[in-house]
């Protein structure tokens, strides 16, 4: 999973994605986004909800966190999960 930055690039990182102030924003975003999607830099685009209270921009939804975090179960060392949150 990637993230479109603020600045139109790319990240793996869901805390360095660009946050839109509204859905309509978001949506305006997506379409060109969708154009690279077309040009095969990505693969079915959407956008998604992000929590923005804490120490760093989060998805909102269970399946975006997943997606962009990994499981729900823990499999590495407690210091690594930590550093993760």
């Amino acid at each position: 999973m990637v993230f479109r930055t603020a600045s139109g690039g790319w990240s793996l990182d869901v805390a360095d994605s660009g946050i839109e102030p509204n859905e309509a924003a978001a949506n305006a975003v997506l379409a060109d986004v969708v154009a690279h999607a077309n040009a095969q830099d990505v693969v079915e685009p959407y956008v998604i909800e992000i929590n923005t209270a804490g120490k760093a921009p989060r998805p909102a939804k269970l399946r975006e966190a997943i997606r962009a975090l990994g499981p729900t179960i823990a499999y590495a060392p407690k210091d690594a999960l930590e550093a993760a949150e």
